[in-house]
């Protein structure tokens, strides 16, 4: 499917009255029981979008309930038409094992999880089909398996030490915290332990050297990134169209080797990025990589994007506009006013928190091309004036309006000619006429979709 056919159907879902958490378990449970593969799935393709999504998104731990361990991988997001495509695909080549459910969150938004406490399965299957991920989750599966091997016991033959060094494993799953109901001295304590020390180090665990995909990337912005356009206000009084791509996240122990790693993925990509390390409000430090500029997303990434469109999910509409938008721009049209104009309308009709009105710049546009136009002998853009060959008392009479536009623009150029004042009135009126029209005319054609 195109995606711009793909877009319209998206669209029409997520405008569509919201689901009540019933109907949602109903659609859930309608979509389990029919779902097949497309003929046209590619089964690779998709595993690298999905390893990208759980980076973002995925979780791994480790829970202790009466001396007994059990591994944790939670995914999750918030509901929707594109959510429960994929978490329905994904639960199904993952072997139709997980618990996939829909429930509703403490701030009301319905929330799709899929979940497994399955020993065998999430060291087998999901160990497995998640081996591209990097960082605190990449090393988070190694725990498992360590924690796994250290509490396979044989009734009594159990190592004391070995559980010792589970426990603590066990509670270094997460660098941010996890909300335990027992401290790391207290869970010891349970199991006889009285020392926070064990006798077995710690073990070191490598991280995933290998450069990501750019379907990795993309799985990677649909869990957690935004692909935005920014409008800035330059001194020239004109406005600056600015697509941009933004990565961030916690500055942990684990995540200065993922951004190293997208760095490695832009530069094979002939995109050179910093990495930058900033405070947030909250106090947080974040690493951020910002790309941005018409070469960088319109020129490199989003040709790459459009081929896997489909592989956007609840963010295609996020990239349908950045394809929206650069189409107009590699033709040229924001260089006229009409044609910025229809930009502002387009950008303004997708979803988003902005802090200007569209209307502040429309009149922001219209008026630098005012004071463009104002540098023209006939006080509009894109017409020039046209001297006669001779000259009256060395002054070259103004004989015709001619219509010229910006290299690039494939309008064709238009001369209207006359012989008196009036006539100049009128011939400027058509000019006029002629450029508005061929202009619009244009735009239009590269507004469809």
């Amino acid at each position: 499917m195109a995606p711009e056919a793909q877009q319209e159907k998206k669209l029409t879902l997520q405008h569509s009255t919201p689901l009540d958490l019933p109907t949602a378990r109903k659609k859930l449970t309608e979509g389990k029981r029919k779902f097949k593969l497309p003929s046209n799935f590619n089964s690779e393709e998709f595993r690298q979008v999905a390893n990208g999504f759980f980076q973002a998104e995925g979780h791994i731990s480790c829970r202790i309930r009466n001396k007994s361990f059990y591994p944790v991988f939670v995914l999750t997001q918030n509901f929707s038409f594109q959510t429960l495509d994929f978490f329905i695909t994904l639960w199904f080549v993952l072997g139709s094992n997980t618990s996939l459910t829909i429930n509703k969150s403490q701030s009301g938004k319905l929330v799709i999880r899929l979940s497994s406490e399955s020993w065998n399965l999430i060291l087998g299957t999901i160990f497995n089909y998640f081996a591209l991920i990097y960082g605190e989750k990449y090393v988070a599966f190694k725990k498992l398996l360590d924690i796994r091997r250290l509490t396979k016991s044989n009734g009594e033959n159990t190592i004391f030490s070995h559980i010792h060094l589970a426990i603590r494993l066990a509670y270094s799953l997460s660098l941010d915290g996890v909300n335990r109901k027992l401290t790391l001295p207290e869970q010891l304590t349970i199991f006889g332990i009285n020392t926070i020390k064990s006798p077995i180090p710690m073990p070191i665990y490598t991280d995933n050297f290998n450069i990501p995909s750019v379907l990795f990337l993309i799985g990677f912005i649909v869990g957690d990134c935004s692909l935005l356009i920014r409008l800035r206000l330059v001194e020239s009084g004109s406005v600056w169209i600015i697509p941009l791509l933004s990565i961030a996240q916690l500055n942990n122990a684990f995540n200065p080797h993922l951004f190293t790693m997208f760095a490695s993925l832009f530069k094979s990509l002939g995109i050179n990025v910093n990495i930058k390390n900033c405070t947030e409000l909250e106090k947080k430090h974040v690493l951020s990589i910002t790309i941005e500029g018409i070469d960088n997303i319109f020129q490199i990434l989003l040709p790459i994007f459009t081929k896997y469109f489909n592989y956007f999910y609840w963010k295609q509409s996020q990239c349908e506009l950045m394809i929206r938008i650069a189409k107009l721009i590699n033709a040229k049209a924001h260089l006229t006013l009409y044609g910025f104009i229809s930009i502002l309308e387009i950008i303004y009709s997708y979803p988003n928190n902005r802090d200007k009105s569209k209307e502040f710049w429309v009149d922001v546009i219209k008026a630098w091309f005012n004071s463009q136009a104002n540098l023209m002998k006939s006080g509009e853009n894109f017409i020039q004036s046209v001297n006669s060959r001779n000259s009256v008392k060395g002054v070259k009479e103004i004989v015709a309006w001619k219509c010229v536009f910006p290299k690039g623009v494939p309008i064709k150029s238009r001369q209207f000619g006359f012989t008196t004042y009036v006539n100049s009135e009128q011939a400027l009126k058509s000019a006029i006429e002629y450029r508005d029209k061929a202009i619009q005319s244009w735009v239009d054609s590269l507004k469809k979709l």
